[in-house]
This record gives C-alpha cells, sequence and structure tokens, in this order.
C-alpha cells in the first residue's frame, strides 16, 4: 500500500496522504478538486513521475469513475466528463440531461464498473423519474425503472448489490436536498435491474436520515424519544438479522448523515453536528465523527468536536483511519481510530485514484 511522499505540486501540496487504495502502477493518478470563488480546478497526479494536469471546471457532484472524474455544469445543463490525457472536459456520450428534465442525479457501483442515473421530470405535485444503467460491457445504457407521477418525491440512485444485479434508491422528498448539510434518505428500496420490482429495504421507510449499504450490511440512523444523538439500526440484508445501537448522549447533536462503511461491512463511520444560530451571523457548528463497530454494536464518538461539517471521503490503511474532507475549506485530511488526532494530509479535496 503506497504513501505520498511530502512534495510540492504546482498549488498543491500532497502531505504523507498514505494509504490511498491502489498500489504503485503506471498510468494510476490520484485526483484532487481545488475550490475556487469562480472557478475550480481538477488535479490530476500520476503517482509514479509526480506529472500534473490541471484542468479548470464549474461545476458540483464531482465523482470517480475508473478512469476519470464525472461531474454536473449547471451553468451549461451538461454532465462533463474530464481525463487526464485531455486538456478541456468532454459531454459524456451516454449520461446527459435532455430538454425538459429539470434534475439529474447518479450512483456508481463500489468498483466503478456501474453508473445508475436518474432524470427527473415535471412540477412538485406531479413527479415522474426515469432511471438508467450504463454497463462496462459496451452494450449501452438501458431503462430499469419508469416512476410516477407521484407528489413531492423523486427515485434517488444510492448504490449497487455486491452482485450487480440490483440498484438501492430512495423516494427522496425533492428539494429537501437545500436545506441539510449530509446524504440523508426517507425510503430505501432495493430495485431489481431485471424486472423493474421494487422492495422496501427492511422498516422502510423511515425516518428522513442517514444511511449506508455496503455488501449485506445496511446501517441506518434513527431517531428515538431522546432528541440527543442517533440510534444506529443494523441489517443483514441476507440473513434479516437486526439489531438496534443504542444512541450516545449529545445534547443538541441533532443533524446527521454521510454512513460510510468499510468493505468487509464491520465498520462504519457518520458525522453528527451541533448548529447554533442557524442563519444567523453568529451561526456556529460543532462535528464528531460516530464510530460505529458492527460485531460489537457499539457506537462511540471518534474525534473532539470539529468547528466545521466535515464528510467522510473513504476508509484507508486497512481500516485503521478515514480521509475526510469539508465543503467550507479546501483541503484532506486523516484521523486514526486509534487516536482520534487529526491530519491534514492535502491541501485540496481528494476525490480518488484512477486508472489513466
Amino acid at each position: 500500500m503506497r504513501r505520498f511522499l511530502g512534495m510540492c505540486l504546482m498549488s498543491i501540496v500532497l502531505l504523507a496522504v498514505g494509504a490511498i487504495t491502489l498500489a504503485d502502477s503506471d498510468g494510476v493518478w490520484d485526483v484532487f478538486l481545488e475550490r475556487g470563488a469562480s472557478t475550480d480546478t481538477l488535479i490530476f497526479v500520476d503517482v509514479l513521475t509526480g506529472e500534473t494536469q490541471r484542468i479548470p471546471t464549474q461545476g458540483e457532484r464531482y465523482t470517480r469513475l475508473r478512469n476519470g472524474i464525472l461531474y454536473y455544469d449547471a451553468s451549461q445543463r451538461t454532465v462533463l466528463y474530464a481525463q487526464p490525457d485531455s486538456p478541456q472536459p468532454a459531454e459524456h456520450p451516454y449520461i446527459h440531461m435532455d430538454e425538459t428534465a429539470r434534475r439529474i442525479d447518479w450512483a456508481t457501483s463500489d468498483d466503478n464498473r456501474l453508473i445508475a442515473w436518474t432524470l427527473t421530470y415535471g412540477p412538485p405535485e406531479a413527479i415522474t423519474t426515469v432511471t438508467r444503467v450504463l454497463t462496462s460491457d459496451g452494450t449501452g445504457p438501458h431503462e430499469v425503472l419508469a416512476d410516477g407521477p407521484q407528489t413531492g418525491v423523486r427515485v434517488l440512485p444510492i448504490a449497487f448489490s455486491q452482485d450487480g444485479q440490483s440498484l438501492y434508491v430512495d423516494m427522496y422528498p425533492d428539494g429537501l436536498e437545500r436545506y441539510v448539510a449530509y446524504s440523508q434518505y426517507a425510503g430505501l428500496h432495493r430495485l431489481d435491474m431485471e424486472t423493474g420490482g421494487l422492495t422496501p429495504l427492511p422498516d422502510e421507510p423511515g425516518c428522513f436520515c442517514g444511511a449506508g449499504i455496503r455488501g449485506d450490511a445496511f446501517v441506518r440512523l434513527s431517531l428515538n424519544n431522546n432528541p440527543a444523538g442517533f440510534d444506529v439500526r443494523y441489517y443483514n440484508l441476507s440473513s434479516d438479522r437486526a439489531v438496534t445501537i443504542a444512541a450516545q448522549q449529545f445534547n443538541n447533536f441533532t443533524q446527521a448523515g454521510d454512513v460510510l462503511l468499510t468493505d468487509d461491512g464491520l465498520l462504519a463511520v457518520y458525522a453528527l453536528s451541533d448548529v447554533a444560530d442557524f442563519g444567523t451571523q453568529q451561526q456556529s457548528i460543532r462535528t464528531v465523527f460516530m464510530l460505529v463497530d458492527l460485531q460489537s454494536m457499539t457506537q462511540r464518538p471518534l474525534t473532539e468536536p470539529i468547528t466545521t461539517y466535515v464528510h467522510p471521503l473513504q476508509w484507508t490503511e486497512d481500516n485503521s483511519a478515514i480521509l475526510f474532507t469539508s465543503v467550507q475549506n479546501n483541503g484532506t485530511w486523516k484521523v486514526s481510530l486509534e487516536t482520534g488526532q487529526l491530519q491534514k494530509v492535502a491541501e485540496a479535496t481528494f476525490l480518488g485514484s484512477i486508472q489513466g
């Protein structure tokens, strides 16, 4: 497992990132995002040579695919794809808006070989969505679900099953994404991509709360009678096992989400925030990462409060640490599960490693 050496590359300084997942090999690039006031910059770093490619962009929802970065440019209503060997991002050949759609959302499989996207149409009182999937076998996109009209709800793709036969989707309250800091869901379902059949996951719909799915592990945050923290509900989707992990007592920590599981489904982490004086000049934020052990069925705070919203990016160093970032600040940080200490490891946001 490789480590970044401290080095200065143009305006980005990499500071011993350590344990990003891909092994050293020819044609592997680490990708970072540097946000600016009006223009973002995608930074591709060749892990062998240190060669750096910088591509200016204007976008949102930057997503790592196998050999490039997918993102949405709202000013052009276009889904674009950036790669290190091309100086200009290009429109994706399959994933695009059409004239009457008002929103596009997507999700990728863990190995980045599958991508699903949903186009949303119509006013809030009569929403329809069309979901398509693109595989890596060269057959092109195919429709797997046409839903609606529904009132105030749109289909949102979340994740693929481990075997690639099912897509997990949420019946998402349209418009709420503008008011929440973290990924949260209302009614999660399994979509059979062969038949188009939808099956609710256990105890769904639930509260509008965070959730994560990896393999057979389904982790759901849940409100309880005490407004101090969140219960964690664990479900094994293959055995129907269900366990509730009681909330830790954190008064006023009422925002939570961005659940991130390890590949083996044995650990999870989520962000838990307290926001005081919301929307005023005196607004203050405190966030802790909560570590969930899915073997002992316990949860505990991993960090002392951090004074901003933070978002877990990925597990690293054999699941002994996590990388995280903040929308409010450029940079990537690492937190150790053993010590809870924070270390800044890059001056820009790490998006992941790709094959060039």
